[in-house]
């Protein structure tokens, strides 16, 4: 299968997300025909065209239903439960585990992944611009917020905190199979199961990994190194000597300030709160997207503005809370600006543009 770039969207970017979750997502993110790559650390999320309408309208079948978001997240919730139980009894301070219980904690967050996704923006957005037609989806959507923040915290505990359940299950896995945790970030599902049978991964290509890697969803393109440049190249967008960009509305206003790019990087969740800290009051708040991680510094800032996201995602979500204007989907809001330019955020026409040099 070859790869055209015109035929995909970019859904998703972030710094810092490892091999193996890159993995799991393939799976989660099977059905939308996601592909993934990996460009000197930025995770990059790009779903086809066709499977992101189709995915828009399935949200809005979803949201539509009375009782679907009911039940979903009773058993989204149902799950997180059980999945804890299980990583206490079967992983948390063990010696030694074997192949099966490896093969169902992958299983498990395969499914939270999977799940989660219903309340992404490719499910969301054509529902929420038709909310005010429906009271069944308006409903639906306004529980959507506080459950999406705290089963996205609960996945963070899952797949990136330094205690969390990947680290854990690395640690014995390291331990029983001598080897470093960290080379367990680096391997796919199957290459960790592969060692129940003695059989080594390539470490030579395992460790070019972060600085280029490409998967789709049906791994017919799994490429490192070298073997994947080309494509990422393709997938690079060149950003020429421009001073505006445009995006959706998720909250009307409009605001100007100094800008602060803040990047969630999952590997250094630490540089990351130091840069909230020394955000001041009234910045101009730019990121790739945002997280629960950021909400600090969305209370500090005057407008939010992102590169990926949709109406229902963090950034829309707190923007609409705090009563601050909000542009998401800009697509390179992050890479036009710099830190301490000042821009005026128009969030009526959807623009921000640079007012001083």
């Amino acid at each position: 299968m070859r790869i055209n770039k015109k035929n995909y969207i970019l859904s998703f970017l972030v710094q810092g997300v490892s091999a193996f979750v890159t993995d799991i997502h393939v799976d989660a993110y099977k059905e939308l025909e996601v592909l993934f790559l990996i460009d000197n650390g930025a995770f990059k999320q790009y779903f086809t065209r066709k499977a992101y309408e189709s995915a828009l309208d399935l949200g809005m079948e979803f949201y539509s239903d009375e009782n679907a978001f009911k039940v979903y997240r009773r058993a989204l919730s149902q799950h997180c439960n059980i999945f804890e139980n299980y990583f206490v009894k079967e992983i948390k301070n063990e010696k030694h585990l074997t192949k099966d219980v490896v093969n169902t904690f992958f299983k498990y967050t395969i499914k939270l992944c999977k799940d989660y996704t219903y309340m992404n923006v490719e499910f969301t957005d054509k529902a929420f611009a038709n909310q005010d037609n429906n009271p069944i989806i308006k409903m639906n959507l306004s529980r959507v917020a506080k459950f999406k923040d705290l089963i996205r915290s609960y996945m963070n505990k899952v797949l990136f905190e330094s205690d969390g359940y990947i680290s854990e299950c690395f640690l014995v896995l390291g331990r029983q199979f001598k080897l470093e945790p960290y080379v367990f970030h680096n391997l796919t599902q199957q290459e960790i199961l592969d060692l129940y049978d003695g059989k080594l991964p390539d470490f030579d290509k395992i460790s070019q990994r972060q600085k280029a890697l490409v998967v789709n969803y049906d791994r017919s393109h799994f490429c490192e190194g070298k073997d994947a440049e080309s494509i990422i190249n393709m997938f690079r967008n060149e950003i020429s000597n421009i001073h505006i960009v445009s995006g959706k509305v998720a909250n009307f206003g409009k605001a100007t300030g100094p800008v602060k790019i803040i990047s969630v990087d999952y590997t250094n969740l630490s540089l990351l709160f130091e840069e909230i800290e020394i955000m001041n009051k009234g910045d101009i708040l730019i990121a790739e997207t945002t997280a629960p991680e950021l909400i600090v510094a969305c209370h500090k800032a005057a407008a939010i503005v992102t590169d990926i996201g949709g109406l229902l995602s963090h950034a829309a979500i707190v923007s609409r809370e705090f009563g601050i204007p909000c542009i998401v989907g800009t697509g390179n809001a992050t890479k036009v600006f710099k830190n301490g330019d000042i821009v005026e955020v128009d969030a009526i026409e959807g623009i921000v543009r640079k007012v001083s040099m």
